[in-house]
């Protein structure tokens, strides 16, 4: 047995961009190691398991970082083991003081928790058991194995086995689910190309949910079952053992269906597809005005020509609102743009004439208002009916929302979940969520995975408010619903060029028939679309020169002969027809270069292209250069972009 330590000394940045990756494989299983995450686990090529994983999370959901201490590894004639020693920090903020030691978990004494995984894989079946030890007092939600289903599972057929032995048949839905998929789990059994699987639990009892409900792109099996009470104190010393482990019967000789290659993917732009939405900023109303420039910075921030709306919400106490509003006039200002208000109140009473008087009685620059109520976070129907009334004798012209300021599964579940008809006002305008993609993981991989739930969870809420248009947002790389005077929590990918590529395929997922508006951001720093410096970083450039494209139309990018079965890739390819001409909108997600092959529609010549790489005082980087057209009449475009790079291809008229 040789034990492996962690050597990766590169930035922690780099090495969330890029984790360093073991793949494994025993038979015709294949599954790669990243960090302390069993990931991609695939049979016969075919894939099987997005992920198995331990997660400890405490009694705000926070989840407790983990780091790798050591991996030991044993190789025999059966198979491949892995000993891997976790250590699991605790989130930054205080916990509750009653549950925590002198010190609070996972302080300079030391990690709040460690575990030993032990990873087993013979040519029949990969097994993983996680032996957990609470170092110092906190509250628990959850602590244990996770297993990540992937969103291709969608409409699989499942024999659910129970802890009392019984079987029942199920299915992965297909559309968002906002209740459990499956519960009271000892197995799930289901057959995929001749091959029969068996996953079974031991240590709890497990079920599934939905995770596309927050947009990850998972279904998840846990446990400790939602009907259990729940936070839990946990006392230093406690232990949790559980494992999880998958078989596989083949009734026929597995293949491999296809060779994953991101080096070069090749996209038809044809006839238009959808038109560029209405995009709009936030502010954070945690500060009177978040909108001035630091100081010493040159200048004033930025125009965005083009933006829709600047988005605030509005907390009680009232008194704060004509301070709030003012900064983000002042920022709407700045860029020609409405206002998007969200008010978070349990009551409706006064609140068009709060906002009249803090606008000087210009209510005609909202063009969208929201009323949530504080504990559920979504519409409340009886003061909704009290705000239209009032506003419609205020004169009161925008379009008044309904729906939820936090994520997808609020307005799932609010609306599903209702027994008395659907709890959408008749009146309502239009419905709205918000997004963001690292609730539950914040790997990068599983960030870039949220990309194409996003789409679905859209197309969802179009069923969900019978046609009415959405407006999507606020948009934000970590979960924005705090409490008020708390800041929430910024993210080191927020100047970077991966989250100008993420938002370019964000946008793209988002562009369809119903959506009307997207919010992405804040204008400031840290969780913005400006550095610290005022200047735009590499999203708000991006945001800059897609703001100005709003209505435009959008042309269908097809992919050609896509090398997976699901046509996945890393490149976004989105092509305005705007003013200055055909623009194409290249991102790459990935830490590798990767290139785009465009065919063009006929009078589209690549000599007269102009190349604008999006944050390329960063170190971004891309070209193009003329290729070989599939017709005389068309033209043909090779885009090569670096890790995480952003481009815009201008064909001048």
């Amino acid at each position: 047995m040789s034990a492996l330590a962690a050597s990766d000394q590169r930035p922690p940045l780099e090495q969330r961009l890029d984790p360093q990756i073991r793949k494994l494989a025993v038979g015709v299983w294949t599954a790669e190691l990243i960090g302390d995450e069993l990931a991609n686990i695939s049979y016969g090529g075919r894939p099987v398991l997005r992920a198995v994983k331990a997660v400890v999370r405490d009694h705000e959901w926070r989840t407790f970082a983990p780091s790798v201490r050591d991996v030991a590894e044993l190789k025999d004639d059966d198979g491949i083991s892995l000993r891997i020693h976790v250590d699991y920090a605790a989130p930054d903020a205080a916990p509750d003081a009653e549950a925590a030691g002198p010190d609070g978990p996972g302080t300079a004494a030391g990690p709040a928790y460690e575990a030993m995984l032990m990873l087993r894989i013979t040519p029949a079946t990969v097994e993983v058991s996680f032996s957990g030890r609470a170092k110092t007092a906190f509250r628990r939600n959850r602590i244990g194995l996770v297993v990540l289903h992937p969103t291709s599972e969608a409409g699989r057929d499942v024999n659910v086995v129970s802890s009392d032995g019984t079987a029942t048949s199920g299915a992965f839905p297909v559309d968002i689910r906002p209740d459990l998929v499956f519960a009271d789990i000892s197995s799930l059994e289901w057959a995929d190309a001749g091959t029969a699987f068996d996953l079974g639990f031991s240590g709890d009892i497990f079920e599934t949910e939905d995770q596309r409900n927050w947009s990850d792109g998972s279904f998840k099996t846990y446990s400790t079952p939602s009907a259990l009470p729940i936070p839990v104190d946990v006392a230093a010393g406690d232990t949790v053992n559980q494992s999880v482990s998958i078989e596989a019967l083949s009734i026929e000789t597995p293949d491999n269906p296809y060779r994953e290659s991101h080096e070069q993917a090749a996209f038809t732009v044809g006839e238009p597809a959808g038109t560029v939405p209405a995009l709009a900023v936030s502010v954070d109303s945690t500060e009177a005005d978040s909108t001035e420039l630091p100081a010493g910075s040159p200048g004033e921030r930025p125009q965005l020509p083009g933006l829709d709306a600047v988005l605030v919400e509005l907390y009680e106490p009232r008194e704060q609102w004509p301070a709030k509003l003012a900064a983000a006039a002042r920022e709407a200002d700045r860029h020609g743009a409405a206002l998007d208000v969200r008010v978070v109140s349990d009551s409706a009473d006064g609140v068009a004439e709060a906002l009249g008087s803090a606008l000087g009685g210009q209510l005609s620059r909202i063009v969208r208002l929201g009323l949530f109520h504080p504990g559920t976070q979504c519409t409340d129907p009886a003061a909704f009916g009290a705000l239209k009334a009032s506003l419609s004798e205020a004169g009161f012209s925008g379009q008044l929302l309904a729906g939820t300021r936090s994520h997808f599964t609020e307005l799932n579940r609010w609306i599903s979940g209702s027994s008395d008809g659907s709890p959408v006002p008749q009146d309502a305008d239009a419905l709205t969520f918000s997004l963001a993609p690292q609730v539950h993981s914040t790997e990068v991989p599983h960030i870039v995975e949220t990309v194409p739930v996003q789409r679905l969870a859209a197309a969802n809420a179009l069923k969900l408010g019978d046609g009415r248009p959405v407006h999507v947002g606020p948009v934000t790389l970590k979960p924005r619903l705090h409490a008020p005077d708390q800041q929430a929590a910024g993210d080191e990918l927020q100047d970077h060029s991966f989250t100008a590529a993420w938002m370019l395929a964000s946008l793209a997922a988002l562009t369809i028939d119903g959506v009307a508006s997207v919010t992405y951001f804040e204008a400031a720093p840290p969780r913005g679309i400006t550095a610290a410096d005022g200047t735009l970083n590499p999203a708000g450039e991006l945001l800059q020169k897609l703001a100005a494209c709003k209505g435009d139309p959008v042309l269908a990018a097809a992919p050609v002969a896509p090398h997976r079965p699901d046509g996945a890739s890393p490149l976004t390819v989105y092509p305005v027809q705007s003013a200055a001409g055909l623009q194409l909108f290249i991102g790459n997600l990935s830490p590798r270069e990767a290139t785009a092959r465009l065919n063009l529609p006929g009078g589209s010549a690549p000599g007269a292209a102009d190349v604008a790489v999006i944050g390329a005082s960063a170190g971004a980087r891309a070209q193009a250069m003329p290729a070989e057209a599939s017709s005389p009449d068309d033209g043909a475009l090779a885009v090569t972009l670096g890790p995480w790079a952003t481009a815009v291809v201008t064909f001048r008229d």
